[in-house]
């Protein structure tokens, strides 16, 4: 991807899960909680998210390796008036976890939202323990998911959009099953012996599309670029016809004939999903 391109999905994905991520804010009771880690922060949706969340005295560390993502970030707190809340950090994650552990400066809630996948890591399980160490005692992990890979963003037409779906976790390398499942946040907050777990499902519906001005640039900016370049890489070997990947490049090419977003029924379901625990 270029920097442009980069940025654009940044932006774009940030302003349309912004509306999820603060009601999962709303769910962790951050009252009291004074070091806080957005682990993997991106364009600073959660950065901000958890500072206005939290009490006005504590302080919300954002860390990713992507130097373009945390200048967005950063003008995106200051945008919102948290810039003195939040310090953002271009580090290797497990790094700044081992660095927290070893110290005895840990963190009192931890934030990771679409990071712990085996895309961003081999072991994820071994990441989720990683984060796990890092949080002090009585500390919250939450573990966010947009369901990119249960949404559907193409109704009426399952079986096509069911091998996009193959097609784009091939071409990101995501196993079909097995312990580094992108799916396994359950099992993994489990393994790491967090108490109390949780799971809560926070979906988004939008029909029709005007109702939510962030939806309609979701889909052109962000989803159909990443499912057309997952059916031409991977749709073959993902089980597409010929037939199959024509129909796919005509479902999701503003302007065709048989564009989706045309059809009068058309309608975006994204079940977002929230994991937390808490260390005793």
């Amino acid at each position: 991807m270029t920097t442009d391109t980069v940025t654009t999905y940044l932006l774009t994905n940030r302003a349309f899960v912004a509306p999820t991520i603060g009601e999962a804010m709303r769910t962790l009771d951050l009252g009291g909680r004074r070091r806080l880690l957005d682990a993997g922060t991106g364009a600073g949706g959660g950065l901000v998210a958890l500072a206005h969340a939290a009490d006005p005295d504590a302080r919300v560390l954002g860390v990713d390796q992507n130097a373009d993502a945390l200048e967005l970030a950063a003008a995106y707190a200051e945008r919102e008036g948290v810039a003195d809340r939040v310090e953002t950090r271009q580090a290797d994650l497990l790094d700044v976890l081992a660095e927290a552990a070893r110290s005895g400066a840990g963190f009192d809630a931890i934030w990771a939202s679409d990071v712990i996948w085996p895309g961003n890591f081999p072991d994820p399980e071994a990441a989720v323990a990683a984060l796990v160490g890092a949080l002090n005692p009585g500390g919250v992990l939450a573990l966010f998911s947009s369901g990119y890979y249960q949404a559907t963003f193409l109704p009426g037409h399952s079986r096509v959009q069911q091998k996009l779906r193959v097609a784009s976790q091939m071409n990101w390398g995501i196993p079909g099953d097995g312990p580094t499942h992108n799916e396994r946040l359950v099992h993994w907050v489990l393994a790491a012996g967090l108490r109390g777990p949780r799971v809560r499902l926070m979906p988004r519906a939008v029909f029709p599309l005007e109702d939510d001005p962030t939806a309609r640039p979701y889909l052109e900016r962000v989803v159909w670029p990443e499912l057309l370049d997952a059916a031409r890489e991977q749709g073959r070997e993902a089980g597409m016809s010929e037939e199959e990947l024509a129909r796919a490049v005509t479902l999701m090419t503003p302007g065709s004939d048989g564009y989706a977003l045309n059809e009068p029924g058309y309608h975006l379901l994204h079940p977002m999903l929230l994991v937390t625990g808490t260390l005793d």
